[in-house]
């Protein structure tokens, strides 16, 4: 009898953290709509950085790394790997002092907000792959 008790929690318990994660995930797909908003947002700054474009590579960086691991989380595989595509190139991009329209980074951001465009629209297979992940 022990066994069975032990059981019927563990359903319940497994069910309940099931229905938390899936209320989660739904608050992340919420978010999403924001993201493209300010990957916007971070693209203007990019453009108007000027002759130091370092600091809005940085927050490039940030933003995609953020984004890159809730994608991992909540099992978005295409978003997770555009998202690490963006935070290589703008890593690297800060590392080197690129300039401003340095064509990693701006195609990365492309590709990147095709996805959340994708995906905030709803459409089916919007996590697919877009383009193919370089080698980095």
């Amino acid at each position: 009898m022990p066994h069975t008790e032990y059981r019927q929690f563990a359903d319940s318990m497994s069910a309940a953290a099931d229905a938390a994660y899936e209320d989660v995930r739904q608050s992340f797909l919420i978010r999403l709509h924001g993201e493209k908003t300010r990957l916007a947002v971070l693209e203007a700054a990019l453009q108007s950085a000027g002759p130091d474009p370092v600091s809005a590579f940085l927050d490039l960086e940030t933003f995609a790394h953020r984004l890159r691991g809730a994608a991992a989380v909540f099992d978005f595989p295409g978003l997770r790997d555009d998202s690490k595509v963006l935070e290589l190139a703008a890593a690297g991009a800060a590392i080197h002092g690129s300039p401003c329209g340095e064509p990693d980074v701006q195609k990365a951001m492309g590709i990147l907000a095709t996805r959340l465009t994708r995906l905030n629209g709803g459409a089916p297979g919007a996590d697919v792959a877009l383009a193919p992940v370089p080698a980095n």
